[in-house]
């Protein structure tokens, strides 16, 4: 009977006219939401299969006594499939509330009671899910942080009342895998974007729809995650993916869409979240086996960590695109039917979820082998290149703060296993990544004030402690090449690095003069730290070293050379700058080499630093007077090193 009723009201709603129809004589008004035929009948396909499913939930008991309870259950199920799949809002949405009203069945035992007392027992409540509640537009759903409390409430406890019987329990386990079966079918086609050319495009689920869809997965992972595989996991990805990619129609927009000044998710951000969340958490108390699924989240998450930059396209939809930053103002494309969501706040939140993930698993075996360190420090090379051109700036700070912390793990773990080469094509995607940060194309932008450069300029000072802390005293556990690339950029760092077109008052910090000091002194601890444990090592410091030995004797010979000719017109502002610097590096140089051993000095470097002094007293004459105090250090430290000549005995002579 109830089948027989379903399978006719489904081809009554989906044959039904789409003409309006008229009200009819005298006081009759019809609703405009049921003004024809086909939104009548869509009404009564809810109602439906709201009742068999009601029907199925209440006495499942009795109806499981039949025999051929499993056959009903698929037949139901494929009943929700189809109207899930319906073009029409209203039944889709509601087919979902049917799905999740038949997902809160626990293993049914005769005593009522029973079951009751079995659950309190560990603190479940017995609905998992509560019903969709339409509250208001955009917003169908409970919350999905609500759910997940109420999901990890138990620590990864079964829902079990007393077994009764091993037969019943493996037909409960076929019963919910055909419900998964459902489930992916459903996310699978109605997240599918479409291949055709846009225009003629028909239908795009709503975002009430997808959130419910994905806010089922909890509760229905709980039943089959004993068996949950990896091809699991990934099906799952690809439904993730999807929904999150779906455009929002313009006209919801404004219900949905966070206003442009907040950084929140939507619900079907939160509910993604969620649902990896709540797989993480099951992975990390399960057995041995799970945990091989951790390089599977940690692709998906950097999967949607890339949405900060690159937004996701669903298929050949043109969407509009709302950016929400500081520095680029709000921007509205060619108008457009679709809006493409804010994706920074998920994609930022999603980094988080990295980074603490990474923080709990940097030492398991499956995190190691599949390269995750190199795969993260991968994924944020793109918002560290892009810098300034990030879409919004908070993301190029999120991933650096990121990345510094997932190397005070990862490093450690790389050098332990330095020697199983697991860890080998991780340096060079560092060493990118860094250089990309440390030396970025993009350019500041013209309203970011001193005081906001001076903060992004020890934000780069950070990253070059963390490399003469991290990295640099460790040169022997990691390739040479990596270290070669390192001094490289020190040495780049050092030589005096300004970014163009600044006014003559802000050329002074604009310099990036902290960051330049910090690369010299790193440089210089390098260079004379016997640490150096290899020939090739001491050859690079100190073919560095001897670079910026010779670039400072040139910049000065030039100075001297410019100040005579100049006569009374002043030099360059820029030149100046320049050469203050050079004469600052010469006396750090100085109060290095005081510091350390003798035997850590080769001859030429004494050689080259002795050539400097004739070249210092000749800048002398200089009519600045900030060149003249810099001058002043420059000279001083020169006196440690001045001793009466060590005199030869000839013949017995002095």
């Amino acid at each position: 009977v109830l089948f027989q009723l379903l399978d006719c009201v489904r081809t009554s709603s989906t044959t039904a006219d789409k003409e309006k129809i008229e009200s009819g004589g005298g006081n009759i008004l019809i609703h405009h939401s049921r003004d024809t035929a086909e939104k009548q009948w869509a009404e009564t396909w809810v109602l439906t299969l709201a009742g068999v499913a009601r029907i199925f939930n209440t006495r499942r008991y009795l109806l499981q006594q039949l025999g051929d309870f499993f056959e009903a259950w698929e037949v139901l199920l494929n009943h929700i499939q189809s109207a899930a799949l319906s073009k029409n809002n209203e039944v889709s949405l509601a087919a979902l509330k049917s799905f999740q009203e038949i997902l809160q069945i626990v293993t049914p035992v005769k005593d009522s009671d029973k079951a009751g007392d079995a659950l309190a027992a560990i603190g479940v409540p017995p609905v998992l899910i509560d019903p969709l509640s339409a509250s208001g537009p955009g917003r169908p759903l409970v919350r999905s942080d609500s759910l997940v409390e109420r999901l990890t409430r138990y620590n990864g406890a079964e829902l079990q009342a007393p077994p009764p019987g091993e037969e019943s329990a493996l037909e409960d386990s076929a019963l919910w895998w055909s419900a998964w079966n459902t489930w992916y079918r459903t996310g699978t086609e109605s997240t599918r974007p479409p291949c055709g050319p846009a225009e003629k495009l028909t239908f795009i689920p709503s975002q009430p729809f997808l959130t419910a869809l994905i806010q089922i997965f909890p509760a229905l992972y709980q039943h089959i995650k004993a068996n949950f595989s990896m091809d699991d996991l990934k099906k799952l990805g690809v439904i993730l993916h999807g929904a999150v990619s779906v455009p929002i129609s313009s006209d919801a927009s404004p219900f949905i869409l966070p206003s442009y000044t907040e950084a929140t998710l939507t619900s079907l951000q939160e509910a993604v979240l969620t649902a990896l969340d709540v797989l993480q958490k099951a992975i990390c108390v399960g057995p041995e086996n799970l945990q091989i699924m951790y390089p599977a989240i940690f692709e998906q998450l950097l999967l949607f960590v890339e949405f900060s930059c690159k937004p996701p396209q669903y298929g050949r939809v043109e969407t509009k695109h709302v950016a929400n930053a500081k520095y680029n103002q709000i921007q509205l494309f060619a108008p457009a039917e679709w809006v493409a969501l804010n994706y920074v706040p998920f994609a930022e939140r999603s980094l988080e979820v990295v980074g603490d993930l990474y923080h709990k698993t940097a030492c398991h075996k499956a995190v190691i082998n599949e390269k995750v360190l190199q795969n993260i420090i991968k994924t944020l090379r793109m918002p560290l290149g892009l810098k300034y051109a990030c879409p919004s700036e908070s993301t190029w700070k999120l991933a650096v703060s990121s990345l510094l912390k997932v190397l005070s793990i990862g490093l450690p773990v790389a050098r332990q296993h330095a020697s199983s080469g697991k860890f080998d094509a991780m340096w060079p995607e560092l060493a990118n990544a860094l250089e990309d940060f440390l030396f970025t194309k993009s350019t500041p932008p013209d309203n970011l004030s001193i005081q906001e450069f001076q903060q992004n300029e020890s934000v780069d000072v950070e990253v070059v402690q963390l490399i003469s802390t991290e990295i640099l005293p460790f040169a022997n556990f990691i390739p040479k090449d990596f270290v070669g690339q390192i001094m490289t950029m020190l040495n780049k760092g050092s030589i005096h690095s300004q970014a163009p077109s600044f006014t003559e008052a802000e050329i002074d910090v604009r310099m990036r003069e902290e960051f330049s000091k910090v690369c010299f002194e790193t440089l210089l601890q390098f260079s004379f730290s016997n640490k150096v444990s290899t020939p090739q090592e001491g050859y690079i410091s100190r073919m560095a070293l001897s670079v910026l030995l010779k670039r400072a004797q040139d910049v000065l010979r030039r100075y001297v050379e410019d100040e005579r000719l100049s006569g009374r017109c002043p030099l360059p502002r820029q030149q100046v700058t320049e050469i203050i610097f050079v004469l600052k590096a010469i006396s750090t140089l100085m109060d290095s080499l005081k510091k350390t051993l003798p035997e850590n000095v080769d001859g030429n470097t004494w050689a080259q630093v002795i050539a400097l002094y004739p070249t210092l007293v000749e800048c002398i004459t200089c009519s600045s007077s900030e060149v003249s105090t810099a001058l002043k250090e420059a000279l001083g430290p020169f006196k440690d090193f001045m001793q009466p000549p060590v005199s030869k005995v000839q013949n017995g002579e002095s």
